[in-house]
């Protein structure tokens, strides 16, 4: 899709405008959730290939290693890559383990994705080593999410029973699995959109977008001016 893109830029503002443009775009990634949830934890096909979930790791960094130097070969030089939220606290992934109103973190799942944060933050430097005049920087995502989650407090969010049941569970459907095609026009909503942390059992609401986002700007801006 990227590719096509590129091509359309050509022919609008011709090959050098269109790789000046390129040249100078901010790229953001995020690569990885679906790997581990799906691929990982819920799907066995990758558990049976690789026996530690390190190996799995390693695999996936691998793999992003190439998508970032496909990127830098068809011209990107600034890349933000978003690390893994706390998996473990996903509504889908609370839904799995549990099947009652007790629903709680998986820790190990989180762990997972601690190690696997700091795995690529470690990778970052070696990558823009080997890419001549690229800028890559790390975007926290797990820290700002779970401290939504276990403060909730701190962002305005209600911390009655009723709110805290909330945060575990997204406003689409039952928030419990619902996500992708199956939060559709035919789909129930919750009203209060932005009391909710998540807006499927996946993905984060917008308020949640909005903190993040404000956060990333904060992050982009003093990286850029570094």
């Amino acid at each position: 899709m990227f590719k096509s893109y590129i091509a359309r830029l050509k022919s609008i503002v011709g090959d050098m405008k269109a790789t000046e443009i390129i040249n100078n775009a901010l790229v953001v990634i995020s690569a990885g959730t679906n790997d581990f949830i799906l691929n990982y934890y819920t799907i066995p096909s990758r558990r049976l290939q690789y026996h530690h979930v390190s190996s799995y790791q390693d695999f996936i960094l691998k793999r992003l290693d190439n998508l970032i130097g496909e990127l830098y070969s068809l011209g990107c030089r600034n890349i933000v890559i978003g690390g893994l939220p706390p998996i473990g606290c996903l509504p889908i992934q609370m839904t799995a383990k549990f099947r009652n109103i007790f629903r709680f973190c998986l820790e190990q799942e989180n762990k997972d994705s601690v190690v696997y944060n700091q795995k690529l933050q470690k990778q970052i430097p070696q990558m823009q080593a080997s890419l001549t005049g690229s800028k890559i920087l790390y975007s926290d995502i797990y820290n700002p999410i779970y401290d939504m989650m276990q403060n909730p407090g701190k962002y305005g969010i209600d911390t009655t029973f009723l709110g805290l049941r909330r945060q575990k569970r997204g406003c689409c459907g039952t928030g419990f699995l619902e996500t992708s095609f199956m939060c559709n026009v035919l789909s129930q909503t919750c009203d209060n959109h932005s009391e909710f942390l998540f807006f499927d059992s996946i993905h984060p609401s917008e308020a949640t977008y909005n903190y993040i986002g404000d956060l990333l700007d904060t992050q982009i801006r003093e990286w850029i001016a570094a």
